[in-house]
């Protein structure tokens, strides 16, 4: 197949609108064939513990039987590699490189949110969803969810802090692939075919129908009940610099960029 064939693949960052990325594309391709594949999170957005481990394990296996018969994710790539068609849409909860297909020019996508409104709304979709369960499924949960359920935001930003060599940066880790590189807006650059932010979803929506050549309106739909409009609670600024200071500086270079 000539390389100059192309597949868009979306990274989809949780929490930052990436619904509506995957419905903005959809929308403006409509012919478009979409693969959702099972997450790739970084390590910056995996848990702790064999148990979340293998919960993720689970979930992936489960996905990839469901969607290609194979609980193998090199096969299920290769498989994708052979049936695609130009132009489909591949998305995920995964990290850039991932995606294993050899045959096509890859055009990556990726959308990013304020990362202290994205954390806080992260922190509400993990309290909702520990209040919706009853006591003896919420045994079960990942701690983080535990300590958003049980505690403030102010909580929830103290743990990630003191695990901060696992959960830093989440963005840069989906948006490099985990990637050491000197400046992660220069790789996003030079590796993207188009990018924009959540808070400037609009700029976002028509520079990329231009790409496309085809109109993709903005749509952005929150997904955490309670959520709209709620601003970040009361927070240790220091351990927030400490945590997502290289997700801060990303955001204000990509927010700069669109004017």
């Amino acid at each position: 197949m000539n390389q100059s064939s192309y597949l868009y693949v979306l990274v989809r960052i949780r929490k930052s609108g990436s619904q509506s990325l995957v419905e903005m594309m959809s929308s403006a391709l409509p012919a478009s064939r979409l693969y959702a594949m099972p997450p790739v999170p970084p390590t910056s957005d995996l848990g702790i513990g064999w148990s979340e481990d293998f919960r993720q394990m689970r979930s992936t296996k489960k996905r990839l039987w469901k969607l290609f018969r194979t609980l193998d994710y090199s096969t299920a790539w290769n498989q994708l590699n052979s049936k695609a068609t130009e132009g489909d849409i591949v998305t995920g909860h995964f990290h850039h490189g991932v995606p294993q297909l050899p045959n096509w020019n890859l055009r990556y996508i990726t959308m990013v949110r304020d990362p202290v409104r994205r954390l806080f709304s992260e922190y509400l979709y993990y309290r909702e969803s520990f209040l919706d369960r009853n006591l003896w499924r919420r045994f079960y949960l990942a701690e983080r969810i535990k300590v958003a359920g049980t505690g403030s935001f102010n909580d929830y930003v103290g743990y990630l802090y003191k695990h901060r060599d696992r959960f830093a940066n989440p963005a840069v880790g989906y948006i490099t692939g985990g990637k050491v590189v000197s400046d992660p807006y220069d790789f996003l650059c030079k590796n993207y075919f188009h990018f924009g932010t959540l808070e400037k979803i609009g700029t976002f929506a028509e520079q990329l129908s231009m790409k496309l050549g085809s109109p993709s309106a903005p749509a952005w739909k929150n997904k955490t009940p309670g959520a709209t409009g709620k601003t970040p609670e009361e927070h240790d600024t220091g351990k927030i610099q400490s945590l997502l200071g290289k997700d801060i500086e990303l955001y204000e270079a990509i927010d700069r960029s669109l004017g």
